[in-house]
C-alpha cells in the first residue's frame, strides 16, 4: 500500500510539474496601459518610441509585456472615462502621452500605488507632477520634450537673416503652452527679439490670430496638444499671411506646409520614457529615477526644399552643410 502512494505521489507530482512547465509565457507578461490624447504624428512616434525603450530595458511586446492602447481622440469630455477604463485593466504601469492626459491621471486613477511614466510633458515640475528634474515623484515620472527657444530662435535667425519680431501662437488654457511662452519670452528678451505672443482659445480662432501677426519675419509653432493637430489650419493661414512657419514638430516639413521645423525627437522623447518604465517595471521606484529633459544636441533641423522653392528661397550659407534639406 506504501509502495502504492509513493507511485501515486510522484505520478501526481510528475503531472502537476507538467502541468506548471505548460503554463505559457505570456502568463508572466506585466501589463501596461498607453493613454494617449489622440492620433497625431509626433505623438504615435512617442508611443512606437516608448515600446522601443522598453525593448532596450528587456520588455519586449509580446514576450516580457503586453500593452493596452486607448486614445482620447482630442475629445476632453472623454479623457476621464478613458483612464478609468485603463485602470480597470490593472495595468502594471500606465503611460500618459502629454500634459493633459498625465495630469488628469493624477486626479482620476483612483489606485496609487500604479506607477505613472509620462511622455512628453514640457515641464513636469510646473505642471506640479515632480519636485524636480532630478528625480520622480512617488507616482510620476518619465520624458519631457522642452525645446531649447533659445535653440529655435538661433536656427531662425539663420535660416531667414535679419530676425526681429517673432509670431506665435498658444491655448491659454494648456499649462504647456503657457510654460513655452514663458521660455519664447525669456530666450527672445535675452536676444533682443520681440515676440509677439497671441492666445487661441479653439481651432476656429486660427485665422484671425494669424492675421494679427502679419509683419513677423516667422512663427514658431510650439508642440500644443490644440495646435499641432491643426497644423494645416495653421500653415494655411500663415502662407496667407505670408508669414513662413518653423514648427516644433517634423510634420508638414517635407511636403511643403511649412517652411521648416527645430525639434526634439518625440520618438527619442517615448524611448527615454520607455527606459525609465523597463526600470520600474524591474522593481525601481519613480522617485529613483531622473526626469528626462532634452539638451542642445537633441534637438534637429529640416527644411522644405518644396516650401523655399515657393517661396524663392536659396538655402543660406550658415546652413549650407546642415544636411537638412528634404
Amino acid at each position: 500500500m506504501n509502495n502504492l502512494i509513493r507511485s501515486t505521489t510522484v505520478a501526481l507530482s510528475i503531472v502537476l510539474a507538467g502541468m506548471v512547465s505548460a503554463i505559457p509565457a505570456s502568463a508572466a507578461e506585466k501589463k501596461v496601459a498607453i493613454a494617449n490624447l489622440g492620433p497625431h504624428v509626433a505623438l504615435n512616434a512617442v508611443v512606437s518610441g516608448f515600446k522601443k525603450g522598453l525593448e532596450e530595458g528587456g520588455f519586449a511586446e509580446g514576450d516580457k509585456v503586453a500593452f493596452e492602447y486607448k486614445d482620447a481622440n482630442f475629445d476632453p469630455a472623454v479623457v476621464a472615462q478613458m483612464i478609468t477604463a485603463l485602470e480597470a485593466t490593472d495595468p502594471d504601469l500606465i503611460l500618459t502621452v502629454t500634459t493633459p492626459i498625465t495630469q488628469a491621471s493624477k486626479r482620476v486613477v483612483r489606485n496609487k500605488d500604479i506607477p505613472i511614466v509620462f511622455a512628453p510633458v514640457t515641464d513636469p515640475v510646473d505642471a506640479g507632477l515632480v519636485t524636480s528634474w532630478d528625480k520622480g515623484s512617488d507616482r510620476f515620472v518619465g520624458a519631457s520634450n522642452l525645446q531649447s527657444m533659445q535653440t529655435v530662435l538661433e536656427f531662425g535667425k539663420k535660416l531667414l537673416g535679419d530676425v526681429e519680431t517673432v509670431g506665435l501662437l498658444y491655448n491659454p488654457g494648456d499649462a504647456n503652452d503657457v510654460v513655452n511662452v514663458r521660455y519664447a519670452e525669456e530666450a527672445a528678451e535675452a536676444m533682443g527679439i520681440e515676440l509677439n505672443a497671441v492666445s487661441v482659445d479653439t481651432p476656429n480662432d486660427i485665422p484671425v490670430r494669424i492675421a494679427a501677426l502679419k509683419g513677423a519675419d516667422f512663427i514658431y509653432l510650439i508642440p500644443s496638444s490644440m495646435l499641432q493637430p491643426a497644423m494645416p489650419a495653421v500653415a494655411a493661414a500663415a502662407n496667407r499671411a505670408e508669414i513662413p512657419v518653423i514648427n516644433a514638430s517634423p510634420a508638414g516639413v517635407a511636403d511643403g506646409l511649412v517652411l521648416a521645423s527645430m525639434s526634439v525627437s518625440w520618438f527619442d522623447v517615448g524611448r527615454q520614457a520607455g527606459l525609465r518604465a523597463a526600470q520600474i517595471l524591474d522593481g525601481a521606484k519613480p522617485s529613483d529615477l531622473s526626469v528626462f529633459r532634452p539638451k542642445s544636441e537633441d534637438h534637429s533641423a529640416l527644411i522644405s526644399a518644396k516650401r523655399m522653392d515657393a517661396m524663392g528661397m536659396n538655402l543660406p550659407d550658415a546652413l549650407s552643410d546642415c544636411n537638412c534639406v528634404k
